[in-house]
C-alpha cells in the first residue's frame, strides 16, 4: 500500500510541478509539502481534502486507502447526514478537533498508525494528566490557596 506522502510526490510529479510551484499553487510553505511527501508530517482534514480536490482524487486515494483515483459521489442526503452528524458531536470531541492547541498536540504524534499497545499508553498517560489537571483544580478551590505561576 502507499503512503501519502509517495501519493502526494507521484501526483505532483506526474503534473510536473516542483514541490515549491505546488506550495505556491496551495498556499502553503514547500517546507510543508517536503514534511508530508516524506510522511513526517500528516495534513490536517481540511488540507488533506484541499489537496484531494487540486489533484481531483478521493482522499482515500490520497490516504492510499484506495487504489482507485475517482472520488466516490455521495448523494446529497449522506453528505446532509455526515455534516449533521459533525455539528451534533460531543463539545468534548469537538474542541479535540478544532482547538489549536489539541491540534499542535495531535500533530506531534509520529502518525496515527499507532499499535494497540501504543494506544494503550497514550490512554494511561492522557489518564494520568486527567487526573493531575483534577487535583490542581481541586487544590487552588481550596479555601487559603493561592494560584502557583504556570512552570517555564
Amino acid at each position: 500500500m502507499k503512503s501519502l506522502g509517495e501519493r502526494l510526490a507521484f501526483l505532483r510529479k506526474e503534473r510536473a510541478l516542483s514541490q515549491a510551484e505546488m506550495a505556491r499553487l496551495l498556499n502553503m510553505g514547500q517546507s510543508t509539502i517536503a514534511m508530508y511527501e516524506k510522511n513526517k508530517r500528516r495534513p490536517d482534514p481540511e488540507t488533506l481534502e484541499r489537496l484531494a480536490d487540486f489533484f481531483d482524487v478521493s482522499i482515500d486515494y490520497l490516504l492510499g486507502r484506495a487504489d482507485s483515483r475517482q472520488k466516490e459521489a455521495y448523494p446529497l442526503q449522506d453528505e446532509t447526514q455526515a455534516r449533521t452528524t459533525m455539528v451534533l458531536l460531543e463539545p468534548g470531541v469537538r474542541t479535540l478537533l478544532t482547538d489549536p492547541i489539541f491540534k499542535d498536540i495531535f500533530k506531534r504524534l509520529p502518525n496515527l498508525d499507532l499499535t494497540p499497545g501504543e494506544k494503550e499508553l497514550l490512554a494511561q498517560h492522557w489518564d494520568l494528566a486527567l487526573q493531575l489537571i483534577e487535583k490542581e483544580k481541586s487544590r487552588l478551590q481550596s479555601p487559603g490557596k493561592k494560584e502557583k505561576p504556570p512552570r517555564e
